[in-house]
């Protein structure tokens, strides 16, 4: 990395300390408020606290048709012949339910021994899927993604996807967490095809109109897993990108065509405890790409940085925040690989803007209750399976802001350059399938909007 690169960089961690100073202030704030109240109302419970504790002399694991012993051991964070607690316990329950491969997991003691019951999920989801952008039918995209888990009962995954409409794209993918069991290495590669439509404002004003670019590319990637909450992924692969015409900054070559090969490193700290809908933990992702290597003129970095805290208030209620960013910064930046708010990434109370610039700032704050923590549904319906008509069912209620911007290197950043909205939630759990939220938003001017997605905020 240039000097000038790394002077770069560090200018703009700086701004991100700066403009997320007030969400910090208002975390730290109820961290210290609510730590207080717990302390003073919390009734004491020996069994819970840490204080009383139970030895595991054997451990044994039951309804595991398909999946393997050790995929199930490796996510626990005790051995036999451990003394743990009732809370650690519990924990480590949500870390198999976290696995996202049983519908139902629960843990029995009796004469130290620990018997680990599971009722394993449907493996092949067929999931259909619909999107639409500015909410308007003329740009929808739909489609169909093909998910094939656990199929060796090792924890693989298989995903084929194809999506037609607006952004027609095809995708296939494969991850194996466990090629080699005795040095913790995982495997995975991906490859995939897209017509894209410009979602670039300023490529679209450089061109004359609106305008779809090609794309193709794969990778191949390996991991190393050092514990249940470190590891560290280093990924390699090849991607092409054609724009109808030359375009001015569209791309990085000085055709209209850009060849470039790329390196990835990423380092995931994860110790949450339900990873689908998590009350305690922390998860942190750091990745940095360098793509072109000078190859066809082209070389340029990303490094983005996700940051999430989950705190469980009063055994009750859960707060959660989260800070993100993406950095470009190199020889030239193509347009297509800027960094957008509003696609993928996007403020709530401002769906439909889209932002863009060399650089994106996201953070969120959101405190859920629980009207529903869990509960167990069983359908007795003919032709289908038990294990695709069971399901942990929770329902959650929560507040939230949000709070971004996007920025180009070099340019001066201030709390007016962000989008701040805000609203409320109700987040419906169909673990370990998905789930659904509805939410609704306002924005700085307090115009508000209909939210429905699938998956979890963060």
């Amino acid at each position: 990395m240039h000097y000038g690169n790394l002077q770069l960089v560090l200018k703009s961690l700086a701004k991100i300390q700066e403009s997320a100073g007030k969400i910090i202030f208002i975390i730290l704030f109820l961290d210290f408020f609510f730590r207080g109240i717990t302390a003073q109302t919390v009734p004491e419970d020996t069994l819970r606290n840490g204080t009383d504790k139970i030895r595991i002399d054997s451990i044994e694991i039951v309804g595991n048709e398909t999946t393997e012993n050790f995929i199930i051991l490796r996510e626990l964070t005790f051995k036999e012949g451990d003394l743990i607690t009732q809370k650690e316990l519990d924990y480590n329950r949500e870390r198999v339910y976290s696995l996202g491969l049983f519908n139902k997991v629960n843990f029995y003691f009796f004469e130290n021994t620990l018997t680990i019951m599971v009722e394993e999920s449907w493996y092949i989801y067929p999931i259909p899927f619909f999107y639409w952008r500015e909410n308007t039918l003329a740009k929808s995209t739909y489609g169909i993604s093909l998910l094939y888990k656990n199929f060796r009962g090792r924890n693989e995954t298989i995903n084929a996807l194809a999506a037609f409409g607006y952004d027609p794209n095809y995708m296939l993918s494969y991850y194996n967490p466990v090629i080699s069991e005795k040095l913790n290495l995982s495997f995975s590669f991906g490859i995939y095809y897209s017509n894209f439509v410009n979602k670039s404002r300023q490529a679209e004003l450089s061109y004359g109109k609106s305008f779809s670019y090609k794309s193709y590319g794969g990778f191949v990637g390996f991991g190393k897993r050092f514990n249940q909450f470190n590891d560290v992924f280093l990924l390699a692969g090849f991607s092409y990108v054609e724009a109808p015409a030359l375009i001015k900054g569209f791309n990085a070559a000085k055709g209209r065509i850009d060849r470039s090969p790329s390196l990835t490193v990423q380092y995931l700290f994860d110790n949450r405890d339900l990873k689908q809908f998590s009350k305690e933990g922390l998860y942190t992702k750091v990745e940095y790409t360098h793509k072109g290597f000078y190859v066809n003129n082209i070389d340029y970095n990303i490094l983005s940085i996700d940051f999430r805290e989950y705190r469980n208030l009063l055994n009750t209620f859960t707060v959660r925040w989260r800070l993100a960013s993406r950095f470009t910064f190199g020889k030239k930046i193509p347009i297509y690989d800027y960094s957008f708010l509003g696609i993928g990434e996007y403020i709530r109370g401002y769906l439909t803007k889209d932002r863009e610039g060399h650089n994106m700032m996201l953070g969120s704050l959101e405190l859920a209750y629980p009207i529903l923590d869990e509960w167990h549904l069983k359908l007795d319906l003919p032709l289908l399976p038990e294990s695709l008509t069971s399901t942990r069912i929770g329902i959650n209620i929560n507040l939230f802001v949000d709070t971004g911007t996007t920025f180009n290197n070099r340019e001066k950043l201030g709390y007016k350059n962000f989008d701040t909205g805000f609203g409320v939630g109700l987040t419906i759990l169909f673990l370990p399938f998905n789930a659904v939220r509805f939410e609704y938003a306002f924005n700085e001017s307090l115009i508000g909007e209909f939210i429905v997605g699938t998956g979890f905020a963060f």
